[in-house]
């Protein structure tokens, strides 16, 4: 992050007293993690805070301390005239109808760590080493000299967990570490945490997982999976609107396989199509072809089409990468 972007930080940080924090839509744990650490920071300096996520709170992040104060479209928060926006890659990741319906901010502060990263904001505070954008905001938090609570302490962990796959990832780094272990310094639960984020699945949940593997299929040659998920079966089981956070790993998991991918039908005529590798494949070039964009081994893309057609032409582009 350059010096200069940090001091303008500070120095809006400063003068504006009220402020709201858009995430992306269909929120995983980092965003979460970031939303909930920032609303929890921007209190604690005395500041209003209204927390805006297109799709609302996962039924999987509620234990967070902040939750309360996520607001979705369903139940609009009050928005502010600054603005905070957190993992978002760029502005149309908060959501069409979230994008359609916020009013221009007369500033706008950018915290991610996405390589693909546009810069949107009139502040860009982007670091693409950093494992998440949790840690992204302890930086911060460590810059500006604020205390970081228990409760920050147990989001912006959160958000770390997830987004390294429990410290598995290439992104996890020796000061990820050292992150980790200030917050268990500081009494997070790890117990609790742990419970909520891996061991309370809804039955909606372990069906969908079902139905992903049940579609599993790979490439000739075992270097390339994926699995689909339909609008229609997923309506019948009424998980249409589910969060589908780390379906996509169990492709990934398998033997041999270098590019998962995961074709969920979000509607009739519209696919969101999840990418994840393993070695040297880089999935954000990948995910660029239909306008998408994440990480190296992490990124995704939505396409219009049936699932069929959509799927074809991606499976035949990844297999073009792979060759």
């Amino acid at each position: 992050m350059i010096k200069t972007e940090l001091d303008n930080f500070f120095g809006v940080l400063a003068q504006r007293d009220e402020w709201t924090i858009v995430g992306h839509a269909i929120p995983d744990g980092d965003c979460i993690g970031a939303v909930t650490a920032m609303g929890l920071v921007l209190k604690s300096m005395g500041k209003k805070v209204s927390i805006l996520v297109e799709d609302g709170l996962p039924a999987r992040y509620e234990f967070l301390p902040g939750s309360l104060m996520v607001g979705s479209l369903a139940e609009l928060p009050r928005i502010f005239d600054a603005r905070i926006y957190l993992d978002c890659a760029d502005l149309e990741r908060i959501g069409e109808r979230t994008l359609n319906i916020l009013p221009e901010a007369s500033i706008t502060v950018n915290i991610d760590h996405h390589i693909s990263n546009t810069r949107f904001g009139h502040i860009n505070l982007v670091d693409e080493k950093a494992s998440s954008t949790c840690e992204v905001i302890y930086c911060l938090l460590k810059q500006l000299n604020l205390p970081i609570t228990k409760d920050m302490a147990t989001s912006l962990y959160c958000g770390v967990v997830m987004d390294t796959g429990s410290f598995q990832y290439a992104s996890t780094s020796p000061s990820t570490h050292r992150m980790a272990a200030e917050f268990l310094e500081l009494g997070i639960d790890l117990n609790h945490i742990g419970t909520n984020l891996y061991e309370s699945k809804t039955r909606q949940e372990i069906m969908v997982i079902k139905m992903a593997l049940s579609s599993l299929d790979t490439s000739p040659d075992g270097r390339l999976a994926w699995m689909e998920l339909g609008y229609q079966e997923l309506l019948e089981i009424s998980a249409e609107n589910l969060h589908f956070e780390g379906v996509i790993n169990l492709a990934r998991s398998i033997k041999d396989v270098e590019v998962a991918m995961l074709f969920r039908e979000t509607e009739p005529g519209s696919v969101k199509v999840g990418f994840r590798s393993k070695g040297a494949v880089d999935v954000n070039r990948i995910a660029r072809n239909w306008g998408g964009g994440g990480h190296i081994r992490a990124a995704g893309a939505s396409l219009s089409g049936d699932l069929p057609t959509v799927k074809e032409l991606v499976i035949s582009k990844v297999k073009e990468e792979l060759a």
